[in-house]
């Protein structure tokens, strides 16, 4: 990757986090942000899917795009239930959040 393209991704993981900022519940295991050319990917790992996750979620969203104007990147998400595995994960994707008890249990 090259170091412009590298510093896009790093600082659009970074706005993703600030994005999340209060809108993590107990419910979320995981978040990871795939950075693309013309759109970005939130990825959730939850205990269950409730309307309150989708809440959190379109808030998420709506910081991000607020972040990241004026290039206007798609913002999409994607919802799993259960907890992430490296194999799933793809390429490009970075972690930016990982509950402790999930990764505590990982590790065991």
């Amino acid at each position: 990757m090259a170091a412009p393209e590298l510093e896009r991704v790093n600082g659009i993981a970074l706005m993703a986090v600030q994005a999340l900022l209060g809108l993590i519940s107990s419910d979320v295991v995981a978040v990871a942000v795939a950075a693309e050319e013309e759109r970005v990917l939130l990825s959730f790992w939850v205990h269950r899917h409730t309307p309150e996750i989708d809440e959190d979620i379109v808030d998420a969203i709506g910081d991000l795009e607020a972040f990241l104007y004026p290039d206007n990147p798609l913002v999409e998400s994607s919802v799993v239930v259960g907890a992430p595995k490296a194999a799933t994960t793809r390429a490009h994707e970075r972690m930016i959040y990982w509950a402790k008890s999930e990764t505590c249990a990982a590790l065991r």
